[in-house]
């Protein structure tokens, strides 16, 4: 806290005459502080993680960044370690004047914003503004908070926070406008299962507190009703002891945490269907009646093992993510079958129909893509069928459904999927390839290819034998408004071979055909990988991924960002930052990679972007934590900040470029197995 005081004290006098009018209010879960800004470069650096374990609250209220009539300046000071470790502000002169008095604090400017005074005997308001309320812990850290939402205001006096400003309501300020800007929160921390909660004996290891793989749904009849869904405490070699849920209500600045029985850490049974030691592969909608899915495949013992059992589980909401119903079994397989990488996804427009699909897996490796469908708002599902045949020894792996309106306001469903095709000399090529319903999933056409995939994986740049379990070989896809589809996946086309990078491919005519791709990661000299997408009502395109930018020469540490990046036409493109930059190496260790997900979410939740995401920890205890983000102020790519995609003919096919894809693809492949080990040049 102390660097952030010497350093904001420095940024506040070189943007003093800054003219943004927004004051933005941050958290910091580890001090538990509070901390309002309207600079520019201290929000800028305070975004981009330059003072770590901050993220934004999603609360803002207007004051003026320069002097006007009736306005007031706000003195702002430090309180050093020794009497609090934390900030002070007033828009009151004789406060201003007793803070530089006492010598102790350190006056870090006599003009933070200018804002107007309340009547300090009433706090009461002038006319056309709003109360801006200001609290005080009352600790030994001496933190105020302030804020302009009197249900925030009565929430801390809740906690023991007390009323520091004017009036009975203790009103410090006074805005003529008060709102909710970009929020971030964290949504998980340690491990709210026992011990041994599963059962059963295992040589693997399992992470108690690790959070993987989130995914997030915004309910498309209330954009502020946000759900998020993810694998709690991960093992190494598969799986994870349970799924939990968070649900937010008030457009993803509070969430509460639930769960569906799935497993038996989690309430699991015979008797409730969710008899199973371990799940995995999380995933969450919510019709447009406001009814809430998810899905997950459970299983026991090794794939494909003698006495092994493995399931397709669904379970609905009617209360928006606060309970959820005992797991309905879609398939249920033993030995001869295993199923994986489901998906589920809401009908759009009828309510009660739900649509889920994955691929399974058999011995010979052929693995077609499975469907089933409710229609009576998962009351009941209809039996499990193959929708797709790959043939032979092929495979498909991450079945999405995506419902697709076309330019006439008609809905297709389009599953798309990875398809894994063994050739000659058992040389496995892959592609990208969807099936289209035109009757709600009744029947399905033949297979449309959308792109070649060429990745070749990530690695740490300093420990190339030390695996990173990305996203490799799968992708991410959204639908938008007049039959706009949209594909991303890791691809190194554009590097020829030497690193992955973010390709976009996107069809017009509702995937009837396909643009050529192009890469969208802002900084082509690193690795980018884990892409997100999603379709914004408006059109805009947005993409979450990861990337190694701030990265440094040191072997111990590897560090990672998550970034933002929007587009009206996948060709200009904005980038902004969503945290970072965490060591990865902290991560846990999944099937011999470090790991936070094969996938992460994003929806459109009416004009703002949610986003939800895993971060990796220093603590060893709790190596990873699931945030939820949304960007209700990113507005489309401007000439000023924007980039523009790369394009170009892809460079000749090396041998060691297919040598690469090959390894990358067979790792994927082998990943998908539980408890089948690494080779040994990976690491425990």
């Amino acid at each position: 806290m102390h660097g952030l005081r010497l350093s904001i004290a420095c940024i506040a006098l070189a943007a003093s005459s800054a003219s943004a009018d927004t004051v933005v209010e941050y958290y910091n879960a580890s001090l538990d502080h509070y901390f309002i800004t309207r600079f520019h470069d201290e929000i800028a650096a305070l975004d981009a993680g330059v003072f770590g374990g901050w993220t934004r609250t999603g609360l803002v209220f207007d004051a003026s960044a320069t002097p006007k009539a009736g306005l007031n300046p706000v003195c702002r000071f430090y309180v050093p370690p020794a009497y609090g470790n934390s900030h002070f502000l007033s828009a009151l002169p004789a406060e201003c004047a007793a803070a530089a008095s006492l010598g102790a604090l350190i006056e870090e400017t006599p003009a933070a914003f200018y804002i107007a005074l309340p009547d300090i005997a009433t706090g009461r308001c002038p006319t056309g503004t709003l109360p801006v309320y200001r609290l005080w812990n009352g600790g030994a850290d001496a933190n105020f908070r302030f804020t302009a939402d009197r249900a925030t205001r009565d929430a801390m006096m809740a906690r023991g926070y007390g009323l520091a400003g004017y009036g009975p309501d203790g009103i410090a300020m006074c805005t003529p406008h008060a709102g909710v800007g970009d929020s971030q929160v964290k949504l998980t921390a340690g491990t709210p299962y026992a011990p041994n909660c599963d059962g059963v004996l295992s040589a693997a290891v399992v992470y108690p507190g690790a959070e993987v793989e989130a995914q997030i749904a915004a309910d498309p009849g209330d954009p502020s009703h946000l759900i998020g869904v993810w694998q709690q405490d991960r093992w190494s070699d598969g799986g994870a002891r349970g799924l939990r849920t968070g649900a937010s209500f008030d457009g993803g600045l509070t969430w509460s945490t639930s769960q569906a029985t799935f497993t038996r850490c989690s309430g699991g049974n015979a008797a409730n269907g969710g008899d199973y030691p371990r799940a995995s592969d999380p995933w969450v909608t919510i019709g447009p009646d406001g009814v809430a899915y998810q899905v997950a495949i459970a299983f026991s013992g090794d794939t494909l093992a003698p006495g092994s059992s493995s399931a397709v589980l669904a379970s609905r909401s009617a209360d928006g993510g606060r309970t959820w119903s005992n797991p309905a079994p879609l398939i249920q397989d033993g030995s001869n079958a295993f199923n994986d990488k489901e998906s589920i996804t809401a009908d759009p427009s009828l309510p009660g129909v739900a649509y889920a699909t994955w691929d399974r897996l058999e011995p010979s490796g052929h693995g077609p893509a499975w469907f089933s469908r409710t229609t009576d708002g998962g009351a009941t599902w209809e039996p499990a069928r193959p929708i797709y045949d790959p043939g032979a020894r092929n495979q498909t792996l991450n079945n999405q459904v995506v419902p697709i309106r076309g330019a006439n306001a008609s809905v297709s469903l389009a599953n798309f999927f990875t398809q894994f095709d063994v050739g000659q000399n058992n040389l496995v090529t892959h592609h990208l390839a969807f099936v289209r319903s035109d009757d709600r999933g009744t029947t399905w056409s033949a297979a449309t290819r959308v792109a070649d995939v060429l990745s070749v994986g990530v690695v740490d740049p300093q420990n190339v034998d030390r695996p990173i379990r990305d996203a490799s070989n799968l992708a991410s896809f959204a639908a938008g408004p007049n039959g706009r589809v949209v594909a991303v996946w890791q691809d190194a086309r554009f590097q020829g071979g030497a690193r992955d990078g973010i390709v976009l491919a996107q069809s017009l005519d509702a995937g009837a055909t396909w643009s050529v791709p192009v890469e969208i990661n802002a900084v082509p000299g690193v690795q980018a990988f884990l892409p997100t997408v999603t379709i914004r009502g408006d059109g805009t395109i947005a993409v979450t991924y990861y990337d190694m930018r701030s990265d440094t020469a040191d072997p111990a540490t590897l560090f990672v960002d998550v970034w933002l990046t929007t587009s009206r036409d996948g060709v200009t493109w904005t980038e902004h930052h969503v945290s970072g930059p965490f060591d990865f190496n902290t991560a846990p260790v999944a099937d011999g990679g470090l790991f936070v997900g094969d996938y992460q979410g994003m929806a459109s939740a009416g004009n703002a972007i949610a986003s939800i995401f895993v971060k990796a920890n220093p603590d060893l205890g709790n190596r990873t934590d699931v945030y939820a983000s949304v960007f209700r102020g990113v507005a489309a790519a401007t000439a000023k900040a924007a980039y523009r995609a790369r394009s170009g003919p892809v460079p000749p096919m090396t041998s060691a470029w297919r040598a690469r894809i090959d390894a990358s693809i067979r790792k994927t492949l082998r990943q998908r197995l539980i408890g089948v080990p690494p080779p040994p040049s990976t690491f425990r």
